[in-house]
């Protein structure tokens, strides 16, 4: 009844600032110009060329298709507009009069932090459902191949959410400001997080110091690793093995970590 109450009132504020008209607007775009590229010329050709190839290549040809659509261009973006459109949740409920009225109910401070917690990770899986769910089911129509595995992204997307909206939710308890929420977790997600999981590449090959090497392979561990987690949905999808959880467990420990802190915070915070 408590999360239930929580959820509807989340999508009810996602409403009333117009979030989901956005949203809307954006799936809608995003539709319209996969309609379109799917219906060019070049593209045509292309599946024309890879028909060629046997039933094998043909299927491995949509597979890689698929797999650039969640490239990691795409994967910033869908994953910047998530963190700006839930920035606002918890400095919201937090605002002088809600907050109050919220404390007033017989609820405990940490069933309203997990509820809206849930609330609006559940939001944005149904946000990432529906998006690769169409994106799955216009190239399934348009190629004749149905890549059932493709849709697991829509679960490994949504944790990647979870996990990032931990930190979301940790800088919305503590400044109250949804702009201060908005830069630290677009930071932390890009440059941040990028460049640590490309540390060996870009940070490792220029520094000769161990004790450089150590600081940086640190931050690397205690922070959430999105870009990693991706590599591992696209390698599965794709029909592949992992050769390490080490991104996913070390990314759920930080999830725990910063929700622990956020109902902690928020337990002994006088409002």
């Amino acid at each position: 009844m408590i999360f239930g109450t929580l959820i509807f009132s989340t999508f009810k504020e996602a409403l009333e600032k117009k979030i989901i008209l956005v949203i809307f607007i954006v799936i809608a775009l995003i539709v319209f110009l996969m309609l379109a590229f799917l219906n060019l010329d070049s593209v045509v050709g292309m599946n024309d060329l890879l028909k060629m190839q046997g039933e094998e290549g043909y299927r491995q040809g949509i597979i890689e298709f698929e797999n650039v659509l969640i490239s990691q261009p795409t994967f910033l973006v869908v994953f910047s507009l998530l963190i700006v459109l839930s920035a606002s949740f918890i400095p919201s409920m937090l605002e002088k009069g809600s907050v109050d009225v919220l404390l007033s109910k017989p609820i405990s401070r940490v069933n309203i932090i997990l509820g809206k917690y849930i609330s609006v990770v559940l939001f944005a899986f149904l946000i990432i459902a529906f998006l690769i769910s169409l994106i799955w089911l216009m190239i399934s129509i348009k190629s004749g191949i149905w890549h059932f595995p493709y849709l697991q992204s829509i679960i490994w997307f949504t944790f990647i959410f979870a996990v990032l909206y931990s930190l979301v939710l940790l800088t919305g308890v503590l400044t109250q400001s949804t702009v201060l929420s908005i830069i630290i977790n677009l930071l932390l997600l890009f440059p941040v997080t990028g460049l640590l999981a490309a540390r060996e590449a870009l940070m490792l090959g220029f520094l000769s110091s161990d004790v450089a090497k150590g600081i940086i392979n640190f931050f690397y561990y205690i922070f959430p690793k999105p870009w990693d987690l991706r590599e591992m949905c696209v390698i599965l999808i794709s029909g592949g093995t992992i050769e390490s959880w080490q991104p996913l467990i070390t990314s759920v420990l930080f999830m725990l970590a910063m929700l622990s802190i956020s109902i902690y915070y928020f337990s002994k915070k006088d409002y």
